[in-house]
């Protein structure tokens, strides 16, 4: 009986331990000089089981939590916005308008990172919305590597790289 028990015990505490994936090896464009330029790399931490669908730049794909999808970088003006999770609606993200930028303006960013988070939308009643932030290529790693720390060292490491953003 002690056996079986120890036998059921192990394998409880191993099928609740978070497999280590080599993010090298599914995702070797984010670990190549070369290969990483001009893209759009997307990181959803959404916590949700049911998949978002996400439009870069018109293209729609969907997006399962701790995924990352690439895209390709447009010259000029490009656009990042998750749509949440129903297909034609676009109600689930906390954003009225999609995150843009223009290459143009900074020429020398070759890359762009963004993390899809779960939010609150409080104008009139709190519920549950999609936000897309876009975060410098340290704090896009720390995430994906990581995904299950949405405590204050990632929010302090997102504020940081917003502030820069709007600064440099």
């Amino acid at each position: 009986m002690k056996t079986i028990t120890l036998i059921l015990t192990i394998f409880f505490i191993s099928s609740c331990a978070t497999p280590v994936v080599d993010q090298r090896i599914v995702i070797p464009e984010l670990f190549d000089s070369e290969l990483k330029k001009g893209k759009i790399f997307v990181f959803s931490n959404h916590m949700d089981p049911i998949p978002l669908n996400i439009r870069v730049n018109g293209e729609v794909r969907k997006i399962k939590h701790t995924e990352t999808q690439i895209f390709d970088l447009k010259d000029g003006q490009n656009s990042v916005k998750n749509l949440g999770r129903i297909s034609g609606g676009e109600s689930s993200n906390c954003d009225k308008q999609p995150y843009t930028f223009n290459t143009r303006i900074f020429p020398e960013v070759e890359t762009y990172y963004f993390i899809i988070q779960q939010g609150f939308d409080s104008t009139i009643r709190t519920f549950s919305c999609f936000k897309d932030f876009e975060v410098n290529e340290k704090v896009f790693l720390k995430q994906i590597n990581n995904p299950r720390n949405g405590g204050s060292e990632f929010l302090q490491d997102l504020s940081k790289s917003f502030i820069n953003s709007l600064i440099f």
